[in-house]
């Protein structure tokens, strides 16, 4: 069974009607754009990369992540699909009013810079997204069942399950690297009694 899109049609109705794309053109540009455009690569980007100019400006698990890109981004997004210019301006303008209607309608708002524009990632299967939630909290609750703290927690998990290195962590957890490796020795010394 192939995977709906969570794409807003309301929005490409609207951004169809303001350009020379048609809706059915736009919704085939929007899929392949969703296609190319792994969620994991945005959130790397956003979270870990140091060096990456990716912002998560919105997430909402049950629909969709919104991320600020540079344009060299969409450089790469558009490289990978066959689409003209106004098509992909008409893509970048769905993005963004998809974005801010996102924004608006959770009270929030975000600034970005000069080249920069909203790119909306959906959740391509919100019932695996939904069940995963599900077990790492279950997974942490048999943690803390154990006697971890929560910084034991989260370091052990973010080191040992997700493969961070200590010292990375610890910059974006703003402590000394010393402070999560002691947590994380905690951890497993509570974990192998």
């Amino acid at each position: 069974m192939a995977q709906e899109r969570r794409v807003h049609r309301g929005q490409i109705q609207q951004v169809a009607a303001e350009t020379t794309v048609s809706k059915s053109r736009l919704t085939e540009l929007l899929e392949q754009i969703a296609d190319v455009t792994i969620i994991d690569d945005y959130l790397e980007k956003a979270w870990r990369n140091s060096s990456s100019t990716v912002e998560l400006a919105f997430h909402n698990p049950r629909s969709d992540f919104v991320f600020i890109i540079p344009d060299s981004e969409w450089d790469t997004v558009f490289e990978s699909i066959d689409i003209e210019e106004d098509e992909a301006t008409a893509a970048k303008q769905w993005h963004s009013t998809r974005a801010r209607k996102l924004l608006e309608t959770s009270g929030s708002s975000h600034e970005f810079g000069e080249n920069h524009s909203y790119l909306v990632v959906p959740i391509q299967d919100i019932e695996v997204w939904q069940r995963s939630r599900i077990v790492l909290s279950w997974w942490f609750q048999e943690l803390a069942e154990d006697g971890l703290t929560p910084p034991e927690v989260l370091d052990y998990w973010m080191t040992g399950e997700m493969g961070n290195a200590p010292k990375e962590w610890a910059s974006q957890r703003d402590v000394h690297p010393e402070a999560v490796r002691k947590n994380v020795r905690q951890a497993k010394e509570k974990l192998n009694k």
